[in-house]
């Protein structure tokens, strides 16, 4: 049981906006609004590819501590060049922000643009590690297989 009691599921919402972080996130209104204004953003706007975006987050999730982030999907091991640069450097900002190299921008700067930098590094820090974050320290729990299915479908169906 997460540490914070969960709001009640909304019947018409989906795995996205009826997930244990979302339902935490609802003792607040405001913040879950602001916070999903962002995510929404974040994940499902910009330049980069949805399937990299979820590489990262699913790479991450198991570093920082999220049990039910965890959960909606294990790592990828079938990553693109590109997917591989973004997991490796979403790993290093996870394991140690502030032991990022300007080495490591070069690296990015090889296979990303200045805007898809930007717009990588946003969803890293202000999506995928923060919201695992706010689920590692609230003790969420790992999701079931039907939940995690119904998340992966609603992430194809707005790519």
């Amino acid at each position: 049981m997460p540490r914070i009691e969960p709001v009640p599921a909304d019947p018409d919402g989906n795995a996205v906006t009826n997930s244990v972080l979302a339902r935490v996130l609802g003792r607040r209104p405001e913040i879950l609004a602001a916070y999903a204004r962002l995510d929404n953003t974040v994940r499902f706007k910009g330049t980069l590819p949805q399937h990299l975006k979820e590489a990262v987050r699913r790479a991450t999730a198991t570093q920082v501590g999220c049990e039910y982030c965890r959960s909606l999907g294990a790592p990828r091991t079938d990553l693109d060049a590109a997917e591989s640069l973004a997991v490796a450097f979403a790993e290093a900002v996870a394991q140690d922000p502030s032991g990022i190299s300007d080495a490591q921008f070069d690296v990015l700067r090889e296979e990303f643009s200045e805007d898809e930098i930007v717009e990588l590094v946003a969803f890293i820090c202000l999506v995928s590690v923060a919201g695992q974050m706010f689920g590692a320290v609230m003790g969420l729990e790992a999701t079931d297989a039907e939940e995690a299915a119904e998340y992966q479908a609603v992430l194809s169906g707005r790519s």
